[in-house]
């Protein structure tokens, strides 16, 4: 009888040593509910980083908004009137312009892509533009001004009188002269003064 009860008691006393060493885990081991927490993380981590290199984007907009073009009507400038002298739009010269009654000629606006930093690049392609469509020969004055830089300068051997306005603007250069030439009477071309050259090309603005 004796014997018998100390081979169960052996048992239970093994039984419950089982139980103990399952339900065990070494100190250093992490437990078991860690693991889908840290793939969780993970997964959320991802899509993170696509929305910011796959989604709209956080780089520099490509978009530089409205610019001057020959495409647009009134070149995708404003020319605000200036009392007698209105704005009026070329659209087979592509020529934006202030015209006036009194005048033969205009203050003319051209979007040109020709390089024009300087008095010495302007001497470069005057033969070439409509403004001149000669030589320069001469440099009466030159000047910085509220847009660009601007300078008044002689050509056709000194015939003609013409102040020339280029402001820049992206990769466009805006170029706004009118014709100084002195008037000998009411039906000749010029007599235009540098005021009111300078007052039109300073007044020019891109549409927004």
């Amino acid at each position: 009888m004796l014997k018998s009860s100390v081979v169960i008691l052996a048992l239970l006393t093994s039984a419950a040593g089982c139980g103990a060493k399952d339900g065990d885990k070494p100190a250093g081991d992490k437990p078991a509910g860690d693991k889908p927490a840290t793939a969780d993380k993970v997964a959320e981590d991802k899509p993170a980083e696509k929305s910011v290199t796959k989604g709209r984007g956080t780089g520099p907009s490509t978009n530089l908004g409205p610019s001057p073009a020959k495409d647009k009507e009134f070149l995708g400038l404003e020319l605000p009137p200036m009392g007698a002298w209105k704005p009026e739009w070329d659209p087979d010269a592509k020529v934006a312009k202030w015209s006036n009654d009194d005048y033969m000629t205009g203050i003319v606006i051209r979007i040109v892509k020709d390089q024009l930093d300087n008095v010495d690049d302007l001497k470069t392609e005057a033969p070439m533009m409509m403004q001149l469509g000669t030589a320069i020969t001469k440099i009466v004055e030159e000047g910085k001004g509220k847009l660009g830089w601007w300078a008044i300068v002689e050509s056709d051997e000194g015939k003609n009188t013409t102040m020339i306005y280029v402001q820049k603007y992206a990769d466009a250069q805006i170029v706004c002269s009118g014709n100084l030439t002195p008037r000998k009477d009411p039906t000749s071309a010029g007599g235009i003064t540098k005021d009111e050259v300078m007052k039109a090309c300073e007044s020019v603005k891109v549409k927004g």
